[in-house]
């Protein structure tokens, strides 16, 4: 015989004892190699940062160049031979601005539609474009709205 015969259920709920839960998960982590591993998650994560941050400053020519380059196609008053000469002057001021000046300055003519080639891994676009954009300065039947996309192209694609 059992001590629970002869009990009805109110009687034998009765008996039962109330639930024990369990102490709440913590969120910080106890071991030191999960603080490892968040410590190097950190530095991982700032060092990208960081890289990042690097680019973008050193790149920051290009966003004014391309910036620059839209401006010049916006403004309706300017003619062909105008804005030409406006895209090839941007295209060697950047140039200025990313390689060293002794580089880039004295350049001029096939010279520069070669350093145009060769800064663009001869990129095709930029290869049928150079002798233009190295002329467009100085020829009065140049078209700057032909020019654009190539400067375009060469402001973004030059390796510097």
């Amino acid at each position: 015989m059992s001590q629970y015969d002869g009990l009805n259920l109110p009687q034998l709920l009765e008996l039962l004892h109330g639930l024990v839960m369990p102490e709440p998960v913590a969120w910080l982590p106890e071991t030191p190699g999960w603080w490892i591993i968040f410590g190097w998650l950190v530095a991982v994560m700032l060092l990208a940062v960081w890289q990042i941050v690097k680019r973008r400053r050193r790149n920051r020519y290009r966003r004014d160049a391309l910036a620059e380059l839209r401006a010049i196609a916006a403004r309706p008053e300017l003619g062909p031979a105008e804005s030409a000469q406006y895209v090839a002057a941007l295209v060697k001021r950047t140039a200025l601005a990313a390689y060293p000046r002794e580089e880039v300055a004295a350049l001029y003519g096939a010279d520069w539609a070669q350093f145009l080639r060769e800064s663009a891994g001869n990129d095709r676009q930029i290869a049928d474009a150079a002798d233009r954009l190295a002329a467009a300065a100085y020829h009065p039947d140049a078209d700057g709205s032909e020019l654009s996309q190539p400067a375009r192209r060469w402001i973004r694609l030059h390796r510097a």
